[in-house]
């Protein structure tokens, strides 16, 4: 028996959305990654005890909520949103019913990712630094390498990311050493824009340097472009950290794959993690010289994947190889990252090879 309930949205805010493939790209994301909040929503919003719940899109540009309870009934969640509005911003939308439904729900229901994420987000620290020193360690990867005071910036060695804030006309503009996240937020909502920001990842650490890699492309965006011209000086505001990767506590073999963009966070997770006994790494790059091996091998297996003339994040190189790669039989995590479009084919794949959601992670860094 299945049961239809309309849910009324119009007391969200709705904010600008680029087309309904951010959208596909963000229910995947969710579905695969984000599971628990998703089915937090649905308890909420059904009232009822649920045993799973995903999102779907309908043929006829509905959002849906689909659950399962605990009779194995189902029922559809149909949310009052019009999917080819140019102001949605799904995103915040979802966001607002995660809190309403903990207002809700309070502890009756575990914590879920995202907001564990909030909460750390909201303990994060800024960092004030300079540029030390540049060099290029592959033909389109640049280390940056950081300095400034970071006794007080804690990491657990995996992928932790940093927002790197930087001013966009640095001959004008001149970041103050207590530049904060909040200063950079209220910036964002003006209409002339002084600074940008995006996530990188935490290469290596001490306590006055931070090295970086910088991926360089043709179709760079602001960090790019200005991580091309970085030069000793320059200044930089880094704020977290942030991290995604959070596996079993103990496994046997872990399988990491990425692109250029996902490799800092894939070695530095393989070379300081201690939880597995077997590693195998999947990374694209341009071609043989673009390689960059890992100094420690005994327990690290590793694949490089040359894209040659594919376009960054158009290639099948990478999900054919996977294809090929046979999967161990028990007691394995994946963790991967790059497009994401190119991920979510990925996460397509380990899915119809019968990988379930808590034995794997793959997120899209970045869109093509």
């Amino acid at each position: 028996m299945i049961t239809i309930i309309i849910y009324d949205s119009i007391s969200f805010i709705k904010l600008p959305m680029n087309d309904s493939k951010e959208i596909t790209l963000f229910v995947d994301n969710y579905n695969s990654n984000h599971s628990d909040a998703v089915l937090l929503v649905a308890n909420y919003l059904s009232k009822n005890h649920n045993l799973s719940a995903e999102i779907i899109i309908s043929k006829n540009k509905q959002l849906n909520l689909k659950t399962t309870n605990k009779n194995k009934k189902e029922e559809y969640l149909v949310l009052d949103l019009d999917l080819n509005s140019k102001t949605l911003d799904f995103k915040t939308f979802f966001i607002g019913l995660i809190y309403q439904a903990r207002e809700k729900l309070g502890s009756d229901f575990p914590k879920t990712k995202i907001e564990k994420d909030i909460e750390k987000s909201l303990h994060s620290l800024s960092f004030y630094s300079e540029v030390n020193e540049t060099k290029f360690i592959s033909k389109n990867i640049k280390e940056i390498s950081f300095r400034g005071d970071f006794r007080n910036l804690e990491t657990q060695n995996n992928d932790e990311f940093l927002f790197v804030i930087v001013p966009l006309d640095k001959r004008k503009t001149f970041l103050d050493k207590d530049y904060s996240m909040e200063d950079y937020r209220k910036q964002m909502s003006q209409e002339k824009k002084i600074t940008a920001g995006a996530y990188y990842t935490i290469r290596n650490f001490s306590q006055d340097e931070i090295k970086m890699w910088f991926v360089l492309h043709s179709h760079s965006g602001n960090l790019g472009n200005w991580a091309e011209k970085a030069k000793t000086g320059d200044q930089a505001i880094l704020w977290g950290p942030r991290s995604m990767f959070s596996p079993p506590k103990r496994f046997d073999h872990l399988i990491l794959l990425a692109d250029e963009t996902g490799i800092p966070a894939m070695k530095t997770i393989c070379e300081n993690n201690k939880n597995f006994s077997k590693c195998t790494t999947f990374y694209e790059v341009i071609d043989e010289s673009s390689q960059i091996p890992t100094s420690e091998k005994n327990k690290i297996l590793e694949n490089w994947i040359h894209r040659e003339d594919d376009e960054p994040g158009e290639g099948h190189k990478l999900l054919e190889t996977l294809k090929a790669f046979k999967l161990p039989e028990n007691n394995f995590y994946i963790f991967g990252a790059g497009e994401a479009r190119q991920m979510m084919k990925i996460r397509k794949l380990f899915k119809e090879k019968g990988v379930s959601k808590d034995q794997m992670h793959i997120t899209g860094y970045w869109k093509k």
